[in-house]
């Protein structure tokens, strides 16, 4: 029976910010899979896509997610809401007009009774 070498839970390596930023160029400059370069340094292809992201972000200056502003927050809810109304009011029209065409007229077509 095979047992399974599992790593003690809770502890995450620290890699510091020049092991990043190395371990990115190595990849990038390589021209290999994210997973062949993560293999060799021992860390997941994963790791390696967020670190370059972060480089990325650090360097345009941009944070991962502008924080929106309340008043933006609430417009766009405003606007939001009149699209809804304006679509459940369509989807009602749809419904009426689509029950009215269905409906057999009942005089002046052939077969039908006076």
């Amino acid at each position: 029976m095979k047992t399974q070498i599992t790593k003690p839970g809770g502890h995450q390596p620290h890699h510091s910010e020049e092991y990043k930023q190395q371990a990115v160029a190595r990849w990038q400059s390589s021209g290999r899979s994210a997973a062949k370069v993560g293999a060799e340094l021992g860390i997941r292809p994963a790791l390696l896509f967020r670190w370059a992201k972060a480089q990325r972000d650090r360097q345009t200056g941009q944070a991962t997610r502008p924080a929106r502003r309340l008043e933006e927050i609430e417009a766009e809810n405003a606007r939001l809401r009149e699209e809804n109304a304006r679509l459940l009011e369509q989807r009602e029209i749809l419904k009426k007009s689509l029950g009215i065409l269905s409906e057999t007229p009942r005089r002046g077509m052939p077969g039908s009774k006076p």
